[in-house]
């Protein structure tokens, strides 16, 4: 008892020593100020911030090895990090500071060696402890792509899967990878100018659509949000939007009880608050990608700035 003790006392003083080092970090990248400017472009509202310490927000400036090193580890524990690399190079690329900056074609150059062997790395140490084994693999990175624990969480993807006939499994996980990954090329391609809001966008969308999702995903998403308080004003909905988190946040907890302890719901109950949960991340995470491509919009039109616009 006092071993278990012991080693939970370490643990929790570990959780604590990580989250200021997190907070740390984050305080720097707001400091660098790359949420509101970037070599391509600069925002007309870049004045309205929030400072560091209100922040508290994730640190890049430009080093490609040790974010790569971190990326690789990320992707190493839980898979869809990877499919930030493409943001995080461009955003190596444009935070550089160096007399004679990289091109775009040799950052991608070290960024893909460093990350590729990093990871390589790490998985090699994973056979050697396992005592040669590759077994690790379905165990770990095999849960994720093949979703073989339909546990109850946060996500979409456990109960469509309950419901799902055997026949079309295969079919519909690779449609649903197919839709978490496909967000990369386009965000990408159309922020390309800023490619942390790039990252931070994907982050939500992970915390939505990722196969396990769980709170932290949007703790992390919704932590490097304020970095972008300059385009708070133009965001459409934040009073439904905090509604419905609050909604979910609150009534959540309350029917998985009902269904799981007891016994006077069913899993129809806990799904449709779910179902609520993602809809609000995803009107977040809408809401943000439209004020950050009206602010853009606005710089390109300064004429344009405070008119009403209407999609036809």
């Amino acid at each position: 008892m006092s071993l278990l003790t012991t080693v939970g006392s370490f643990i929790s003083i570990l959780y604590i020593i990580i989250d200021l080092l997190s907070a740390s970090s984050l305080m720097k990248i707001a400091e660098t100020g790359a949420s509101v400017s970037s070599r391509a472009f600069a925002s007309a509202r870049k004045d309205v911030r929030w400072t560091s310490v209100a922040i508290g927000a994730a640190n890049f400036q430009g080093n490609i090895v040790p974010a790569m090193l971190a990326l690789a580890l990320s992707s190493y524990l839980s898979l869809y990090p990877i499919l930030l690399i493409v943001p995080l190079i461009l955003l190596c690329h444009d935070q550089q500071s160096a007399p004679k900056p990289k091109t775009i074609l040799q950052i991608t150059t070290v960024a893909l060696a460093t990350f590729v062997s990093a990871l390589a790395a790490l998985i090699c140490l994973s056979y050697i402890l396992t005592g040669g084994s590759w077994e690790f693999l379905s165990s770990t990175y095999g849960v994720q792509l093949l979703l073989p624990d339909l546990t109850p969480n946060v996500g979409l993807w456990w109960y469509f899967f309950i419901e799902m006939f055997d026949s079309f499994r295969e079919f519909f996980l690779g449609v649903f990878w197919l839709h978490l990954a496909g967000y990369v090329g386009g965000l990408t391609f159309k922020l390309r100018n800023q490619p942390l809001f790039v990252a931070t966008c994907l982050l939500g969308i992970f915390a939505i659509f990722k196969p396990y999702p769980s709170i932290s995903d949007t703790s992390l998403y919704l932590a490097l949000l304020p970095l972008y308080r300059h385009v708070f004003p133009l965001m459409r909905y934040t009073f439904f939007v905090t509604s419905v988190i609050l909604y979910a946040t609150l009534l959540g907890p309350a029917f998985y009880y009902l269904w799981i302890y007891a016994g006077s719901g069913n899993a129809n109950f806990f799904y449709a608050i779910t179902l609520v949960w993602s809809l609000g991340l995803t009107l977040v995470v809408a809401d943000s990608l439209f004020a950050v491509l009206r602010d853009e919009w606005e710089v390109e039109r300064p004429e344009m700035k405070g008119k009403e616009v209407r999609q036809i």
